[in-house]
């Protein structure tokens, strides 16, 4: 392969640095946001590295503005304008106009550079206005950077920002500028013309766009490997409340826009069973038991008939068809006369025992007339009395294992150290 001379080199530099696309040409300042299909048919028959990326390019960012002017600066309003913050756009305007002072400290005279903090205010104001009559068309903001005199004055104020901060920060660019810095920034940041590069951008970033909480980040539309464009942030990684993304273009930055997230909503399903949000009053000092919080944590056990925690309401008798005698009226046996003699017949036979109740293991079947509880592990443990406090519900149930009627009975033995 043969290699270039210092001079063919210095030459084609010269072309690159000069090179301007034929969509750059053509067109107003700022161009309306349009799809990134267009720049992949304008690559279509170039390189397979920008034929392949293009093509991710429009898929991950849909959108994109072609611009002949600073894409930073246009972003940065245009950034404002979509966080939708008057306080903050406000806020933003206090802070360009307080770095004044750095134009002061590096030599600038205010009677030149007024004029262009003026533009700047302009867009401010304008911008303000839009958010607070609840404009969301960025029309407006597009005209204000098509006006050549506008676009122009914005660029070279934020040129001369950025000129100032590189000069009291010399420690943060010099060594990374191939000639001194005084020079590199009359020839390469101040002159509106001419395009910024790498060093110049990271200095308008830091000085001028970070501390407003936007971030900045490069899509390098390169032959470099991959079939995607190389994202390289200029910020420090942190959460921040919009992103500029530049397209750089061999020689030239265009504005990018990422497309939106996309959110699939499921249906919301409540598998919680047997809730309602409509009970009924009632009255804890009409129930037969004792309400235990515990207990009442599970939802409509207390509402559920089916469920036998203690004994159902008792409803009045039925009316008796006799008529009770008055205690006047009813016999009294006389003292003196003796009990007649008792006799002495053979015990009756014991009452046939209960059944008793099914195990623990074997619960009575699902019934679909009301809403059922399914018991805890815990309470399928020996010694259910020391495991659950017992509530007085199921103390008397013969699933209880210390209730006499449960066929695994076992008594609750007292020990001296109890206290009860």
């Amino acid at each position: 392969m043969n290699t270039l001379s210092t001079e063919e080199m210095e030459r084609f530099q010269k072309l690159s640095n000069e090179f301007e696309p034929e969509s750059q040409r053509k067109g107003p300042l700022v161009s309306a946001k349009q799809s990134t299909n267009a720049i992949a048919m304008e690559y279509a028959g170039a390189d397979p590295a920008f034929v392949a990326k293009t093509n991710a390019l429009a898929v991950t960012h849909p959108f994109c503005r072609t611009m002949k002017g600073d894409a930073v600066a246009f972003g940065y309003f245009e950034s404002l304008f979509n966080l939708r913050d008057t306080l903050h756009a406000r806020n933003e305007l206090v802070r360009i106009k307080s770095m004044n002072t750095y134009l002061d400290q590096v030599g600038h005279q205010e009677h030149l550079y007024d004029i262009f903090v003026d533009a700047t205010e302009q867009v401010f104001e304008s911008l303000c206005d839009a958010i607070h009559t609840g404009i969301h068309d960025d029309s407006f903001l597009v005209e204000l950077f098509r006006t050549e005199y506008n676009s122009n004055a914005i660029i070279t104020h934020f040129r001369l920002l950025t000129s100032a901060w590189m000069k009291l920060n010399p420690h943060r660019y010099q060594a990374f500028l191939p000639l001194p810095l005084d020079q590199y920034c009359a020839t390469r940041i101040e002159t509106v013309k001419t395009e910024i590069d790498e060093v110049g951008l990271q200095a308008l970033v830091d000085g001028v766009i970070e501390p407003s909480g936007i971030s900045v980040e490069i899509l390098y539309l390169d032959r470099s490997q991959g079939e995607a464009v190389t994202p390289h942030l200029l910020t420090p990684s942190r959460p921040t409340a919009s992103t500029i993304r530049l397209l750089y273009r061999p020689g030239h930055y265009d504005l990018a826009y990422q497309a939106e997230p996309t959110v699939h909503m499921e249906p919301v399903v409540n598998y919680q069973y047997a809730m309602t949000s409509n009970y009924s009053p009632w009255d804890q000092g009409a129930l037969s038991f004792d309400v235990n919080s515990s207990l009442m944590s599970i939802p409509n056990l207390m509402i559920d008939p089916s469920f036998g925690l203690g004994a159902a309401p008792m409803t009045p008798p039925p009316p008796s068809p006799y008529r009770v005698s008055p205690p006047q009226e009813v016999f009294q046996p006389p003292m003196h006369t003796p009990p007649p003699p008792i006799p002495v017949a053979s015990p009756p036979p014991p009452p046939p025992r209960m059944s008793a109740p099914p195990p623990m293991s074997s619960l009575p079947t699902r019934s679909n007339d009301g809403p059922q509880i399914r018991l805890n592990p815990l309470v399928m443990k020996p010694n259910l009395s020391h495991s659950l406090p017992v509530t007085t519900p199921f103390k008397n149930s013969p699933y209880n294992q210390a209730h006499f009627q449960n066929q695994d009975f076992e008594p609750i033995h007292w020990e001296p150290h109890d206290r009860k």
